[in-house]
């Protein structure tokens, strides 16, 4: 304690001054008033009978006295205006910033030595980390807010704080106030979210903040289980002009995620699908796991397994029944198996959408003598309507070139049609055979015989397919333009082209008639991976979106139609907590960011189709989000390390003691008033 007012000497010397006068004012006799009574001897019994409270009377007085020197010591304290020493120093701008990343979801380390954090309070989610007893266990995230709470309260009169939140997106809790009050209420019903956190951008903001302010300070409070961007931002943090501490909340490092879930139909079996979990052990010790599905809350398919320290694998359930749309894979630790190995609550949950099922309209215009193209598209399956329209019929207005999803084009040796539709998906076999033709894409030359020496490798379109030891007796090449892909080469030269856009077209340039490529195997599984390529993109096709950044995403990958869409409304995760979004659609794409796993319903409000709605899943599938492993060793950041205990709170958290002393001397003089009426006191 340190007076900020009078010295010691000279309250001192006002004290020993003004007690001498009280104590003198006390030693005065009081004068006493003579009165002429009627009976003398009356008033002599009455003296005699108060002579017995004399001692009392005496002793009042002293209590009198008593009371006047504290009031005296109490103003000539107010004088010296004392307050704690820290109040005296520089006034302090603090900057909290609270890591919310997934993380710090999981458990945190119990230190014996001090008391546990109190649990947030939130609604009951089986998914929440719970200790031995089945109670919910205190989280990495509540000693983070508990450590918070204990900054705030210790700061000083003068000083200021603000308190921000680092999750996908930043929040700022608590602007810049001095006071605790406000700062605190900032911190009530925060909960971690999925995915990683921005910490370049809060710990920037944090910086523009206290740009200015006095005795500004950054104290980050994260368990350490960081990403690549975030370790950087700390780094740079420690090195700026701004004093950065950090203070870690560890916890175990075990944990087992689900980094990838997907579902399909099978092409021959559209009533069954299979699925594909990709799941990753992170922790230290081997996992013996449960995984299960679950279709619109009914189990399908489980599995048991056992992952090895640091092992990833993918799991494929085939089979499973599809009369649901919504799937869900979810794992458990095996019965008698330790809980704690799954570790974080988060990633042990991911969510699919079964594809709709709906047909696929392709029209083939031919001149019909190429049977081995209309088994192969026949064959496809019943999800696949397949129409005809000869050669001399095609035109843009035929009823069953508007209807179709994808149009082949194989006149044959017809020339090709002058007007190809131009809204729709093409695939065109050898469109110069005749000079002049009205091709979609550049000839560059007619090769005689030629043979593939190149194809794309790991395009969906050649899956399973070779094609170089094809026998073609003639063919043409072609020029490309800015975007397109060669998916064949003959010596070096384009002969079959993917122009990937909106709408999309593929060039052969070859006639199959005049290949033995019909007579091979790979020739109905070429024509199937086509048709599947253009399936994914047409209306109905679910994608799946993970939670993070915001990034910008084509509508047609989400199965609605593009063209004269101007807006979407993005609603989910399915639920009583679900938000609606609407977002604007600027060429054909949607800026998105999902912070929340599981189902999001998209609706188009314009177009060609307006109200067409489809379903996708947004899953936690980052593997820095779901590693618990500590990263901050990796820096050498020891001297910006936060102590480990936390500040003692201090005594007052505003305006100075004087105020509180004179409050006091004011309730004795009213207690004294109170008692003198009361006549306990004359």
């Amino acid at each position: 304690m340190i007076l900020a007012g009078w010295t010691v000497t000279e309250l001192g010397l006002l004290f020993a001054g003004g007690a001498a006068l009280i104590t003198a004012l006390y030693l005065l006799r009081m004068r006493r008033r003579e009165l002429v009574v009627p009976f003398a001897a009356l008033w002599q019994r009455v003296h005699r009978q108060s002579d017995a409270r004399r001692l009392w009377k005496h002793l009042r007085r002293l209590l009198s006295w008593l009371l006047q020197i504290l009031l005296l010591a109490l103003l000539v304290l107010a004088l010296g205006d004392p307050r704690p020493d820290h109040w005296l120093r520089e006034p302090v701008t603090l900057a909290i910033v609270v890591d919310r990343s997934a993380s710090m979801g999981a458990p945190a380390d119990q230190d014996p030595g001090s008391p546990a954090p109190t649990p947030s309070v939130q609604p009951q989610d089986p998914r929440s980390p719970a200790d031995a007893s089945g109670s919910t266990a205190p989280t990495r995230l509540d000693a983070a807010l508990a450590r918070a709470r204990a900054e705030l309260l210790a700061l000083g009169p003068a000083d200021r704080a603000l308190v921000l939140a680092a999750g996908p997106e930043i929040a700022v809790l608590s602007p810049l106030s001095r006071d605790p009050a406000a700062l605190l209420r900032g911190l009530d019903g925060l909960t971690s979210t999925a995915g990683e956190a921005d910490l370049p951008r809060a710990l920037a903001l944090a910086g523009h903040a206290l740009d200015g302010q006095p005795g500004p300070k950054i104290l980050l409070l994260t368990d350490g289980a960081l990403d690549e961007p975030a370790l950087a931002a700390i780094a740079t943090c420690a090195q700026g002009p701004v004093p950065c501490a950090i203070h870690q909340l560890p916890g175990p490092a075990a944990n087992v995620a689900i980094t990838a879930f997907a579902a399909r139909r099978y092409p021959g079996d559209r009533g069954r699908v299979e699925v594909l979990a990709e799941l990753h052990n992170l922790g230290p010790d081997p996992a013996p796991i449960l995984l299960e599905v679950l279709a619109d809350g009914l189990s399908v398919g489980r599995v048991e397994l056992e992952l090895a320290p640091g092992e990833q694998r993918r799991q494929l359930l085939p089979g499973l029944d599809a009369a649901r749309t919504r799937l869900l894979a979810r794992i458990t630790p095996k019965p008698g198996a330790d809980p704690a190995l799954l570790g974080l609550p988060g990633d042990d949950l991911a969510y699919a959408v079964v594809p709709p099922l709906r047909p696929f309209n392709v029209a083939l215009i031919t001149d019909g003598t190429n049977l081995f193209l209309e088994a192969a598209l026949l064959a496809l399956g019943d999800h696949v309507q397949l129409s005809g329209v000869p050669v001399a019929d095609a035109r843009p207005d035929h009823p069953a070139l508007r209807a179709a999803d994808l149009i082949f084009v194989d006149p044959g040796p017809e020339p090709l049609p002058d007007l190809l539709p131009a809204d729709k998906h093409l695939i065109v076999f050898d469109p110069w055979r005749h000079p002049g033709a009205a091709s979609p894409i550049a000839l560059a030359r007619e090769v005689p015989r030629p043979f593939i020496t190149e194809q794309l490798q790991n395009h969906p379109i050649l899956a399973h397919i070779v094609l170089k030891d094809v026998n073609i007796r003639r063919g043409t090449t072609f020029s490309l333009e800015p975007g397109d892909v060669a998916l064949l080469r003959a010596l070096g030269e384009p002969i079959a082209v993917l122009r990937d856009a909106d709408p999309s077209l593929i060039v052969f340039g070859f006639d199959p008639r005049q290949t033995d490529l019909p007579l091979r195997t790979a020739f109905p599984l070429l024509v199937a991976n086509l048709v599947e390529h253009f399936e994914r993109a047409a209306p109905g096709f679910v994608a799946s979106v993970p939670v993070g950044a915001r990034r910008t995403l084509e509508i047609a990958a989400f199965g609605l139609p593009a063209a004269g869409v101007t807006h979407v409304e993005v609603t989910g995760p399915e639920g009583p907590q679900a938000i609606s979004q609407r977002l604007p659609v600027e060429d054909r794409r949607v800026r998105l960011r999902a912070t929340e796993p599981g189902i999001y319903r998209m609706r188009a409000e314009d177009g060609p189709d307006p109200d067409a709605t489809v379903l996708f899943a947004v899953n936690q599938a980052d593997h820095s989000a779901s590693q618990l492993h500590d990263r901050l060793p990796e820096l050498s950041i020891s001297r910006q390390r936060a102590p480990a205990d936390p500040p003692a709170p201090a005594p007052l958290s505003q305006g100075p003691l004087w105020t509180l002393l004179l409050l006091l001397a004011v309730a004795l003089l009213a207690l004294e008033w109170a008692t003198y009426h009361r006549r306990w006191t004359v």
